[in-house]
This record gives structure tokens, sequence and C-alpha cells, in this order.
């Protein structure tokens, strides 16, 4: 896009959601496989140490291990005029 290196744009985050990899058996090969799972409505202002620690206590109810946690930001952009 022409221009836009010179354009000021803020991040504005709308919502987060906590996912995660659980183990799901084993294919046809042995390899692990994995499904996931997720909570969504998590504060924006969640501190990073929390969402994991929160995933890990989950992860204790579940009886899959927990192999990965993601938080996934949905942002709104907008440009200054």
């Amino acid at each position: 896009m022409k221009g836009a290196e010179n354009m000021t744009v803020s991040k504005n985050p709308t919502s987060l959601k906590l996912s995660m990899d659980v183990e799901n058996g084993t294919n046809a090969l042995g390899a692990m496989q994995t499904k996931s799972t997720s909570v969504g409505s998590v504060r924006l202002d969640a501190d990073a140490a929390k969402c994991l620690a929160v995933a890990e206590a989950i992860g204790e109810l579940m009886s899959h291990a927990v192999v990965n946690v993601y938080v996934t930001e949905k942002a709104e952009l907008d440009k200054a005029e």
C-alpha cells in the first residue's frame, strides 16, 4: 500500500481467547495427535502468567495432557487522520 509507511495506526484489542492443544491419542504411524479447546471472554488486561496458570489448572481437570497454550488477540486497527 503506497504511503502506508507514513501512516499512524493504533491497535485496540477487543477480545482475548485462551486456547490449548491437548493430547488425543496417536495416529496410525504412532505419532501423537492433538485436539484444541478454548476459553473465550478472557479479560483484555489478563497477565500472561495468569493465563498460563489457568490453562495448567484446566489441564489438571482434563483426561488429556496439555501440549501447547496460546492467547489469541483480536484487535481493531484505526488509522489517525
